[in-house]
């Protein structure tokens, strides 16, 4: 396994799925939808979490309000990403017109945030409790859609190697299962992977994620209705999407009605 690209946008990454730059990918649902709008081949496996901020309006610590933006530089991933474009919603319903700097990445902006160079930025949740801890930075929990992050394929993968497509998912429910279980190796993992030098924001940051990461990682979007309302201005066929438009779940029922999930826990308590 190689992992190509790494917190890119949610645009780049649907669209290296679509170019076949990769087979599976982390993203969110939004550009998911959109592609599946356009009439290009990407469909959702899984749903690792229930809905939960994941996201972050990151502020310098003397701007304790997200009315004070107004005028202010904001970075963000990209100009058409659902994180990107949930942390202009949070803004804009703040009542604050910013300028927004599209970075491409998040390590970019953290470092931009860090430098003085802007005044806010879109991040996620590790680097929150990162920035919390260094520079006293404030959060404030970006609007969601109702949208959960998503691990997604293509269907031109599902029919042509089914197989490994089952085994990933497999090995996709697995890990969360170790991460869920296994503190001992989860936090330094995390500290490697995700470059958290500090144990303690290492720590919080798993035990922010342990309750919310799904046991049966099923496909679900509670927030749909919402999510077919903002893609309808663009993309009239919007209004009538469906979740088995854009989502397959059959891997993760295959995985629970087997009885593997459940075994996979039931081994915690010998």
């Amino acid at each position: 396994m190689t992992l190509p690209a790494i917190a890119v946008g949610g645009p780049e990454a649907a669209a290296g799925l679509i170019r076949g730059d990769w087979e599976f990918a982390h993203t969110g649902t939004l550009p998911v939808a959109e592609e599946v709008l356009k009439g290009r081949d990407i469909v959702i496996l899984a749903t690792p979490t229930s809905e939960f901020s994941d996201s972050f309006v990151m502020t310098r610590k003397e701007i304790t309000q997200l009315s004070q933006l107004s005028g202010k530089k904001v970075g963000v991933l990209t100009e058409t990403g659902q994180t990107s474009v949930a942390a202009r919603i949070t803004v804009e319903k703040a009542g604050a017109t910013a300028t927004y700097l599209p970075l491409i990445k998040f390590d970019r902006i953290f470092a931009a945030l860090a430098s003085g160079e802007i005044d806010a930025g879109a991040l996620p949740i590790d680097l929150r409790f990162s920035g919390q801890i260094s520079y006293g930075w404030n959060a404030f929990p970006i609007y969601s859609f109702g949208t959960p992050s998503i691990f997604a394929t293509t269907r031109k993968l599902i029919a042509s190697d089914r197989a490994l497509v089952t085994n990933v998912m497999q090995g996709f429910v697995e890990t969360i299962h170790l991460f869920k279980t296994r503190p001992d190796i989860v936090v330094p993992l995390l500290q490697r992977y995700v470059k958290i030098e500090d144990r303690k924001a290492a720590e919080e940051l798993y035990a922010f994620h342990v309750p919310v990461f799904q046991k049966v990682p099923r496909p679900s979007f509670p927030g749909m209705k919402a999510l077919r309302e903002f893609l309808a201005v663009k993309y009239p066929a919007a209004a009538s999407l469906k979740e088995s438009d854009i989502a397959d779940s059959t891997f993760i029922d295959e995985l629970e009605q087997s009885g593997f999930i459940d075994r996979l826990y039931a081994a915690d308590g010998k």
